[in-house]
């Protein structure tokens, strides 16, 4: 009772104070978290959603998916209303077409708002639909103002439309995949269906295999090490499954150290039960793998890899304060966050090695990027900008490193050239003898004129 009435006694204002106290609290504690995303999780993950029986998911599957992939062969995947998109040219076509109408709702802004797209959410009954808002972020990603440029909006665009014509050709890939192994299946089981049809009538087709044992032993040992390898690629396409038709990967031994940058990487264009075919994405060079030969190698997807990691270094002299530091790390941060389209967030800001014989520290800015190393040419660009803002900074501080001058040993270069004169003339030897002369009394004045 006395706590109820002290509580009643304390007035607005109090709780007003209390409240901004909390809510200021709780930006500087957002504010050293981080910031996170939720994972995802598959609707069939999901322990409340309705457990269908194995009949009904199956049928219910099959149909989506076959309603699914007659979408993707239509002209006009997306609607009517958006337009033709049977190409990548169609399609940012009637994206921009689609965003200039947008804009006519709006006549009075030069960009489009994202609150304008939202509406797409709203349910039946005008409520907001959560998880379509969700998803409609993700997608379109407006920047910290709620704004969503031209450029903005057919990039998201184009990226649904690639997803779409890798899916088609993965769909058309595991199509032939199926087919052979169905061909390989049907080999064994005609086989072995022969012999049993044999043994009904009354032959015993097993003495005349048994002849014959001689001759496969001479072939295993011939073929035995290919046939051990194309197992080991069956394993590796229909278990292991490490990649899919367009699908970035990085093939090297499993105990190599792989590159914090990014490794060099393939583009899958085309698997098969014997070989994987892939491009090179530095120089576009095809080259054919055999699934047996990848069985033993680590491979890794980019497609299947989180957000891609970043690191930045950059060198600061020892003479620089820490309050300047702290400076350029709230400044590269408040330039990550500008960008919410390119970068998720700036994860930390360290100190990597102080060499203090050469006059620096070397700080490393981890960002992560909100692409994946699938799509490389976005992380490089925003890399560049990074770097290029980072060094407009260190300029207006006053706090760019720069290296010291080396000295140069005349002596030791000397020395060193002298070595290599043995077989040369002697009219040679005596022109460059002089011309070292010459050099050294060079040296001597401009060292003089400096003092």
């Amino acid at each position: 009772a006395s706590r109820t009435s002290t509580d009643k006694d304390s007035g607005p204002e109090e709780n007003k104070e209390f409240n901004v106290h909390t809510s200021t609290t709780n930006i500087q504690l957002d504010k050293l978290l981080g910031e996170w995303e939720e994972p995802e999780v598959p609707r069939s993950a999901r322990k409340d959603d309705f457990q269908w029986t194995d009949t009904q998911g199956k049928i219910n599957n099959v149909l989506q998916f076959r309603q699914a992939v007659s979408l993707l062969d239509q002209p006009m995947p997306f609607s009517l209303a958006f337009g033709k998109s049977s190409t990548r040219e169609e399609c940012m076509e009637s994206s921009q077409a689609v965003y200039d109408r947008l804009m006519l709702q709006m006549p009075d802004e030069e960009v489009l708002s994202f609150e304008l797209i939202s509406f797409v959410a709203l349910n039946k009954e005008g409520t907001v639909d959560h998880a379509k808002m969700k998803r409609l972020v993700h997608l379109f990603r407006p920047d910290r103002s709620g704004k969503l440029t031209r450029l903005d909006f057919v990039k998201s665009v184009d990226s649904i439309y690639k997803r779409f014509r890798v899916l088609r050709a993965s769909i058309a890939n595991s199509s032939q995949i199926d087919e052979a192994f169905e061909h390989l299946f049907n080999t064994v089981y005609y086989f072995f269906l022969a012999m049993f049809l044999l043994m009904i009538v009354g032959l015993n087709p097993w003495p005349f295999i048994a002849s014959l044992t001689g001759i496969l032993i001479s072939f295993a040992f011939c073929f035995g090490t290919a046939a051990s390898n194309y197992f080991e690629g069956l394993l590796l396409i229909f278990v292991r499954r490490p990649y899919d038709i367009g699908d970035k990967i990085a093939i090297a031994p499993v105990d190599e150290v792989s590159n914090p940058d990014g490794s060099s990487a393939w583009f899958v264009e085309g698997v098969s039960l014997f070989t994987t075919t892939a491009r090179y994405a530095t120089t576009n060079e095809v080259a054919t793998f055999s699934n047996g030969s990848l069985a033993n190698s680590r491979i890794i997807n980019a497609a299947r890899s989180p957000k891609a990691t970043v690191y930045v270094h950059f060198k600061f002299s020892l003479d620089v304060a820490h309050e300047k530091v702290t400076i350029f790390r709230d400044s590269i941060e408040s330039f990550v966050k500008a960008r919410p389209r390119e970068w998720i967030q700036m994860s930390a800001f360290r100190t990597q090695s102080v060499e203090a014989d050469l006059g620096y520290v070397e700080y490393t800015v981890v960002l992560v990027h909100r692409e994946r190393w699938q799509n490389l040419p976005p992380i490089l660009n925003s890399k560049a900008d990074i770097q290029t803002f980072a060094v407009e900074v260190q300029r207006r501080l006053g706090i760019r490193y720069v290296a010291p001058p080396m000295g140069i040993m005349l002596d030791a270069v000397n020395g060193a050239s002298s070595q290599h004169q043995d077989g040369a003339s002697a009219d040679a030897s005596g022109n460059e003898s002089a011309e070292r002369l010459a050099l050294q009394a060079l040296a001597s004045e401009f060292l003089r004129s400096d003092k």
